[in-house]
């Protein structure tokens, strides 16, 4: 590794934990552990599901069209449901008095944006 970069990596860390503290390197953990799991859960059982609908209506299509369609499909509601954890996520890291973490978060984006924030 370059030592420039080493020391520019090494000056970010020693800022952020001079500056806001050792809870910096944890806050917004609860986005990113409730949002990934989202996502995975939606990624691999609505796989699953697009799989055998896409089989049942383009029967003499290819199978790696089908799987490709399944995988795409499954992914972008996948992303959907990982999008307001992720937007709390950010929220919390990047403007430390927003909230202190998912549960309050969720709830400050609501109220200050409505469902669509």
């Amino acid at each position: 590794m370059n030592p420039v970069k080493y020391y520019s990596i090494y000056s970010c860390f020693t800022t952020l934990l001079r500056e806001q503290g050792p809870s910096a390197f944890w806050r917004g953990w609860a986005g990113k552990f409730f949002g990934y799991g989202a996502q995975g859960g939606c990624r691999f059982g609505l796989y699953e599901y697009f799989k055998t609908l896409y089989s049942n209506v383009l029967v003499d299509c290819n199978r790696s069209f089908i799987f490709f369609m399944s995988s795409a499909s499954a992914e972008v509601f996948a992303n959907l449901a990982l999008c307001p954890f992720e937007a709390v996520k950010v929220r919390v890291q990047a403007q430390p008095h927003f909230a202190k973490g998912l549960a309050d978060g969720f709830p400050k984006v609501y109220r200050t944006e409505g469902f669509l924030g």
